[in-house]
């Protein structure tokens, strides 16, 4: 296993990817009659209301917490999964799901000012209140999420095929 300080080039890059395919593929869900989902401004939100201050601060934290998540599955899930870095990935992703929309998605309707405040309608656990398209959205995202940090852990850099 690789030292420590090796791991945290590599999250921080997996990060930074696999928060933008996240943040891509949540901004197609309106295409599907689904509210808009930002994601980076809800979170940024907890922080402050001035609303651009809070989209920044949102995509901060995205790439903090999906650091630290690349950080965490390179050190210790990864190596205790059997399979390929698809089917990890896709586990990562599946388990992710589950808890945003069973655990993160209801504390958030418990402590955002913007739900508290009557200024956005509460996600809901699955995200129910917004219509089914936006739990599935959610899910097709975080399988991206999880399948982009798989890749970038999991692949070594010679072996990663572009086509």
């Amino acid at each position: 296993m690789k030292h420590t300080s090796d791991l945290w080039p590599r999250a921080l890059l997996a990060g930074v990817i696999s928060t933008t395919v996240f943040t891509a593929l949540l901004t197609l869900a309106p295409v599907a009659g689904s509210p808009t989902l930002n994601v980076a401004l809800w979170d940024g939100t907890l922080i402050t209301l001035n609303l651009r201050l809070a989209a920044v601060l949102g995509y901060i934290l995205e790439i903090l917490g999906a650091t630290l998540v690349a950080y965490e599955y390179q050190k210790w899930l990864s190596p205790r999964l059997k399979g390929s870095p698809w089917s990890k990935g896709m586990a990562l992703g599946g388990a992710l799901w589950i808890f945003w929309m069973i655990i993160g998605l209801p504390l958030f309707d418990l402590v955002s000012p913007l739900v508290n405040n009557g200024l956005m309608l509460a996600p809901g656990i699955f995200a129910s209140n917004f219509g089914a398209t936006s739990s599935l959205f959610f899910l097709l995202s975080l399988l991206a999420f999880g399948l982009a940090i798989s890749w970038l852990a999991d692949t070594p850099v010679g072996y990663r095929s572009y086509r």
